[in-house]
């Protein structure tokens, strides 16, 4: 069971059918849709809360050091991840990175096979996870379809020859995640904190610094977040 938990797409384990899981899915009252940027409501955090109990999240992934820190860890998912990035991935966990790589080849979250209105859940309880330590809400403005920026981060991409580890529609290398679809994946404060020092965020990534200035960032978000 352990080993089919860890890498397998599994149903549901009968555990889940408990009264507590039935009082989650009860507690769930969602909209079906919402503003991207809206903070999520009391009880849907709440609901997201007991489902990530009785899901048993926690024995892979890191809340404010709890947990087992199988990477990704969920302590800034709400700094991270894009609401709806997440509600889609919940339903349906795919591995994102290559097997190539050699980077967790055999690892894979389980398809819990969650309605729409358990993955909105678990997302809101995800999204409101946040460490002020490390990204500052306001300290980044993101200049939105702009061709200009855009194009000038497009430079930066090649110049620092980022494509040697990223594919971006199918070309680059396989060293890190693919950025096809980063614009949909993650929040563009984060992206800009992670440039500025990837190794806060992963220790011993083999993504170094590049002591990029500050208008490099943000013209490699913007570049980055038009890519969906």
């Amino acid at each position: 069971m352990t080993s089919q938990f860890y890498w397998k797409p599994i149903m549901r384990p009968n555990l889940i059918f408990s009264a507590l899981m039935a009082l989650a899915i009860a507690m769930l009252a969602l909209p079906a849709s919402r503003a991207q940027d809206a903070p999520p409501k009391p009880d849907a955090i709440k609901s997201g809360a007991m489902l990530y109990t009785a899901l048993r999240c926690g024995l892979c992934h890191e809340i404010s050091a709890s947990g087992i820190n199988i990477p990704p860890s969920l302590t800034n998912a709400g700094d991270k991840f894009q609401t709806a990035w997440l509600e889609g991935y919940l339903k349906a966990p795919h591995r994102r990175r290559f097997e190539s790589a050699g980077v967790r080849p055999t690892l894979r979250m389980p398809n819990f096979l969650l309605s729409n209105e358990e993955a909105r859940a678990l997302a809101a309880y995800l999204s409101a996870q946040h460490d002020s330590t490390r990204i500052t809400k306001y300290e980044f403005e993101f200049r939105k379809n702009d061709s200009t920026i855009v194009a000038e981060g497009r430079q930066i991409y090649k110049e620092y020859a980022c494509f040697g580890c990223h594919k971006i529609g199918g070309e680059g290398g396989e060293v890190g995640p693919d950025l096809s679809v980063v614009g949909s994946r993650l929040r563009p404060q984060y992206l800009a904190a992670f440039l500025r020092n990837p190794q806060a965020f992963i220790p011993g990534s083999p993504m170094k610094s590049f002591d990029l200035w500050e208008e490099e960032v943000r013209a490699l978000v913007d570049y980055l977040m038009s890519l969906k």
